[in-house]
């Protein structure tokens, strides 16, 4: 069994999250992922979430598999590199800005001239067109352009966040996505190509079926807590433990079940409760009774009882509870790795998705900054003793 993007080179020349997520998840699955940083202070995920040793776990984490290089692109010389660097790989992933890389002449049409069939990903807060094209931006950013903020919290709270940043999670499985299918081109046609995917618009493919709603009836869909607001009951309910599950009665036949589970059979036949249009209306008066019988239990014991009748539910997990749980474990959700630098192991997600005859594989954790310097420049690129001494006096490398 060999991994299915062995011999696929890719050059990272992006920071923070969603670009090296993308460049991470090609790597997972044995793409040779060259990762370049800035000297002396490398990309700025390394400064967060440092550990007692002082390295940080969140470039450990995003940066496996990759090898580090330092390069200065603000240096004429160092773009020079890149572009030759550029012209060994398959593929370049970088969220600059489109007026930096033209005037940095390493653009895709730049890359092209001398790498035809280069697939470039251009990962950028708000794409390469339109009015906003050289705006400056981040996930939290994009989310709150893209619709998901102003739709997320309580309806009498303000907007919120989520937990985490989905704008780059889903932009990085989004970018290596599109990698994916510009490889599968080419593999057929020869032909490299550019992808131009803004940060945000991610975020957009998801609202589904919110802008049809809107133009058909000029309904602007505002913040419903944790309500679905179309379906009912769908909520997250308070167990005896002070703890929370989830509870997503999506189907009439799973309500049913779920009257029969609370020993109150006769809520079907409530007018109230007659059909999920029905219960949408009265969802408070149906949240009483739920609330009154879920807090009855402790949630694990409490998801176990309703599973039994054939309804769905689940706890609400903290990192404590995932780590631990049975069915995670037993599954090798999460790996730990070996730090030679840090001397510690390192806890992290494992490879997603696991493919049969072809799986990924974590090999190492984030490299230390510039740990692959000689491989890259001297084994790939053939440079001499003396080119590199004269790059890193310069402050190239």
């Amino acid at each position: 069994m060999g991994s299915v993007l062995a011999g696929i080179r890719v050059l990272d020349a992006s920071t923070i999250i969603a670009g090296p997520l993308a460049a991470g998840l090609l790597g997972d699955f044995g793409a040779e992922v060259i990762k370049i940083e800035q000297p002396k202070t490398g990309d700025p995920i390394r400064s967060y979430a440092r550990t007692a040793q002082g390295v940080s776990l969140y470039h450990k984490v995003t940066n496996r598999n990759k090898r580090s290089i330092t390069l200065d692109l603000h240096k004429a010389s160092a773009r020079k590199l890149f572009t030759r660097l550029a012209s060994h790989c398959d593929v370049v992933i970088t969220n600059f800005r489109p007026v930096t890389l033209a005037s940095w002449n390493i653009d895709y049409p730049d890359l092209k001239s001398v790498s035809p069939n280069l697939v470039m990903l251009h990962l950028s807060a708000f794409g390469r067109t339109g009015p906003h094209r050289d705006r400056p931006g981040f996930a939290r950013i994009a989310e709150a352009f893209a619709g998901l903020t102003a739709i997320t919290g309580e309806p009498d709270g303000p907007p919120l966040f989520s937990g985490f940043p989905l704008a780059d999670g889903i932009g990085g499985v989004y970018g290596a996505y599109s990698v994916l299918l510009a490889l599968l081109h080419r593999q057929r046609s020869g032909e490299g190509q550019l992808i131009d995917l803004a940060l945000y618009e991610p975020i957009i493919r998801m609202l589904e079926d919110i802008p049809a709603v809107f133009e058909a009836t000029g309904m602007v869909r505002t913040r419903q807590g944790n309500q679905n607001p179309g379906v009912a009951p769908n909520d997250l309910y308070p167990t005896r433990d002070g703890r929370w599950i989830v509870l997503p009665i999506s189907t009439q036949r799973m309500f049913e079940r779920l009257t029969v589970a609370m020993g109150q059979p006769e809520l079907i036949h409530d007018p109230r409760f007659y059909d999920n249009d029905h219960r949408i209306t009265h969802r408070q008066a149906l949240n009483e009774y739920l609330v009154a019988f879920l807090g009855t239990k402790d949630a694990d014991d409490m998801v176990i009882y309703l599973e039994s009748y054939g309804v769905a539910a689940g706890t609400v997990n903290s990192i404590n509870d995932i780590v631990a749980d049975p069915h995670i474990i037993d599954r090798k959700n999460f790996v730990s790795m070996r730090d030679d630098e840090s001397q510690s192991t390192i806890l992290m997600p494992n490879v997603v998705p696991r493919l049969e005859s072809t799986p990924g594989h974590v090999s190492h954790t984030g490299e230390s900054l510039g740990a692959s310097n000689t491989y890259v420049y001297r084994q790939l690129l053939g440079l001499s003793e003396y080119d590199l001494d004269r790059l890193h006096d310069e402050g190239a490398i």
